[in-house]
């Protein structure tokens, strides 16, 4: 197993990434700069903004905290190099939507994005995981995720899911999702309450063939996880609105779940 665990609620990254411990203090910020455990973090366009609060999603001390003003290019993202252009990558994460709005159905933002060492086919991104309002929700409904991963037989190099509803819709849901890079590819997803179990390996929430499959993509490099490129709908609804994350792990084999 390899195992490489991001978690904000600590300032420390041992051997796995984490180490464990109730009086762990919050770092200044999410990179290791500032005793977080990110690589770096990008916060732009207007008003948008990024901090550490308290509590945890999870029972953790800490969480991170976006919020994007209203332009087109606003982004509150963390990065993580840590993969090694990984031909097979697995990621989970905290996401707590309960403050956005899911009233308009063109409402979307990036949440999270796995991207390859190299654009190939017109595209970087090998997974990419948006918030979608519904068209007919408000903070406390209509709140969805669509799941879009690259494939060289998809219109633009995209396949996708259908849009899938956030099990909760007003607080902690947790997203994971394990991708196979090869000439047949493969993309499965778990989206479950963040209270609730993880599910198991065996039991995915949906799966996404991966039509022409995604060899050119060679594999994941790089991880981005917060808020960006909102639409118009987005910043109407939501601009300076704030998202939180919470306990990202990546891995290579082992399935993350609860």
């Amino acid at each position: 197993m390899n195992a490489k665990m991001k978690v904000l609620s600590l300032a420390l990254v041992g051997m796995f990434g984490y180490v464990g411990g109730a009086i762990a203090a919050c770092p200044t910020g999410p990179t290791t700069a500032e005793g977080g455990a990110w690589t770096a973090k990008f916060v732009s366009g207007g008003s948008s903004s990024m901090s550490i609060a308290t509590p945890g999603l999870d029972g953790s001390e800490c969480k991170l905290r976006v919020s994007l003003g209203n332009n087109g290019l606003a982004q509150a993202q963390v990065m993580d190099d840590t993969p090694a252009n990984e031909p097979h990558y697995r990621a989970q994460f905290l996401f707590d939507a309960g403050a956005l709005t899911g009233a308009n159905g063109a409402s979307q933002a990036v949440i999270f994005a796995a991207n390859a060492p190299a654009v190939y086919g017109g595209l970087l991104q090998l997974v990419k995981v948006n918030f979608s309002g519904s068209g007919g929700g408000s903070t406390t409904a209509g709140k969805r995720i669509i799941i879009r991963t690259a494939c060289a037989g998809g219109a633009g190099s995209l396949c996708g899911s259908a849009p899938i509803t956030l099990p909760n819709q007003t607080g902690v849901n947790r997203i994971e999702f394990d991708l196979v890079v090869g000439a047949t590819g493969a993309l499965r997803f778990w989206v479950t309450d963040g209270a609730a179990s993880g599910g198991t390996d065996a039991s995915p929430t949906g799966t996404i063939t991966v039509t022409g499959g995604n060899a050119g993509w060679t594999g994941v490099d790089k991880a981005y996880m917060g808020l960006s490129t909102p639409t118009a709908a987005f910043r109407s609804g939501n601009a300076d609105t704030n998202a939180f994350f919470d306990r990202f792990d990546s891995r290579r084999q082992t399935f993350i779940g609860g």
